[in-house]
């Protein structure tokens, strides 16, 4: 009897499933009538596996992890496009400067005293810088461009401005044409020695400094390679100086000087802030990528 509780308890899988022939479902049937033992088994057998309780913990850190890494790379991707498309800008609205003509400018003297001046259509903008000459005499320095962002997406009109001169003190006023000639006296009688405009240089300083600081931050990551609390940190720091060479190049070119050097700098700064905060979020996803 026992041993033939052993066969039928070994069928009783099989049974249940009826994946028995009809012979063998003859035989654990006539035995489960007399064996109430066997009887419970099969109902065991027949009966649901209990639930079992799973951990979720490790799944909702993977779904935060891969929140993560999916905020992080749409704004990799922001941040790049927008440094793209302001590079772009710098490039497109990029001063192009007037040399001067007798039909650049108009000078006409006002009836209060004032001088209005007026520019050819092709100007798009213009600077206009109030100072002082070494005679004492107020002085006016004009500056005149165009760019392509104007010609293609500005509608300013015809541009003119009025110089009002301080009672008793005599005007002249300049015209800087940026391109290594010496200053036109346009209203006024000229005095003292020639101006010559010279462009900026700062730039390039900045650009050699951020070069230089590259360089050191470069050789000591090779020097702390082994120390992983020295690496990250200077790789992070080492993207700084990269982005400036960039935007630099991507303001100003090739060109080592420059005639608008305010609006130069505050441009690449910009610029190399955004591509500092991609390659920043860009060096966080690779280092977790290359951890897992």
């Amino acid at each position: 009897m026992k041993d033939e509780c052993s066969i039928v308890r070994d069928l009783l899988p099989l049974y249940a499933e009826k994946m028995v022939r009809p012979e063998t479902a003859c035989f654990v049937e006539e035995h489960l009538k007399g064996c109430a033992a066997c009887r419970a088994e099969l109902e065991k057998e027949k009966s649901p596996p209990p639930a079992r309780e799973t951990d979720t913990a490790p799944l909702r850190v993977l779904k935060r992890q891969l929140m993560v890494k999916r905020f992080q790379t749409v704004l990799l991707t922001a941040f790049l496009v927008a440094a793209i498309l302001l590079s772009a800008f710098a490039v497109l609205d990029a001063p192009d400067y007037f040399p001067y003509t007798e039909d650049l400018l108009k000078v006409s003297e006002n009836a209060d005293g004032s001088v209005t001046i007026t520019f050819d259509e092709q100007v798009t903008d213009y600077r206009c810088q109030s100072g002082a000459d070494p005679s004492g005499r107020e002085r006016y320095s004009l500056e005149a461009w165009t760019s392509s962002w104007d010609r293609w997406f500005a509608r300013r009109g015809v541009q003119s401005f009025t110089v009002y001169p301080s009672e008793g003190s005599p005007l002249c006023i300049y015209y800087s044409s940026n391109n290594g000639e010496p200053d036109v006296c346009v209203y006024g009688q000229p005095g003292g020695e020639e101006s010559i405009p010279l462009p900026r240089l700062t730039l390039t300083y900045y650009l050699l400094l951020s070069a230089a600081a590259l360089l050191l931050l470069a050789a000591a990551r090779f020097f702390t390679r082994k120390w992983e609390k020295f690496r990250a940190p200077l790789e992070r720091v080492m993207l700084y100086p990269a982005a400036y060479i960039v935007s630099h190049f991507a303001v100003t070119g090739l060109t080592p000087s420059t005639y608008s050097m305010p609006r130069d700098f505050y441009l690449i700064l910009l610029i190399s802030l955004l591509l500092y905060c991609g390659l920043l979020l860009a060096h966080s996803l690779y280092r977790g990528r290359r951890e897992q």
